[in-house]
């Protein structure tokens, strides 16, 4: 298959054979004048040839540019994937530490109704707090006075979370065009 600048070069060439083969036109004034028609045509796909290049090595550019942006976009993706992992297996871990504690308080429940000793239900509790060192400072004597003094910063923090979830849960519902009306 031949392109449309073979073609024309084909049919110029044969065309200066004709001229070339004619004794009256083999003249060195006619030869000059094609000499410098074809050295015009030259320089004018040379020409075309430096634009191309230049826009070959521009899209080449682009193209290199875009592959580096893709892998850099590629690592953070798995840098998050693998933050989003690690903070699923901790909201776990904590779940779960919770629905320990609260199992070791109601068996403690469950050993005080049964046995009606207070002391053995409190066992549960004491152990549960005692394996890794949190159980309260032997100075502490006054039980609601330390729950209120550490429970005060837990509260504010909670709280601050209620908040927080509840205004995602508006912004959602907005975006979602979902109006809650106030009762």
């Amino acid at each position: 298959m031949t392109t449309d600048i073979t073609e024309l070069a084909q049919q110029e060439l044969a065309q200066l054979r004709a001229e070339l083969s004619n004794q009256a036109i083999g003249s060195k004034d006619h030869l000059r004048k094609i000499a410098l028609s074809l050295v015009d045509k030259l320089e004018k796909c040379r020409d075309r040839e430096i634009r191309w290049l230049a826009l070959s090595d521009e899209k080449s550019k682009i193209i290199t540019d875009q592959e580096e942006a893709l892998e850099k976009a590629q690592r953070r993706n798995a840098e998050l994937e693998a933050q989003n992992e690690y903070i699923r297996k901790r909201y776990q871990q904590l779940d779960l530490l919770i629905g320990k504690n609260i199992l070791v308080m109601q068996a403690a429940i469950i050993e005080w109704q049964a046995t009606g000793d207070a002391k053995n239900g409190l066992a549960w509790i004491y152990n549960t707090l005692f394996g890794p060192g949190e159980l309260p400072d032997e100075a502490e004597k006054d039980a609601q006075a330390y729950f209120d003094r550490k429970y005060a910063p837990l509260d504010e923090e909670l709280m601050a979370l209620h908040k927080w979830f509840w205004e995602q849960s508006e912004a959602e519902r907005a975006a979602a065009g979902i109006k809650v009306e106030a009762e």
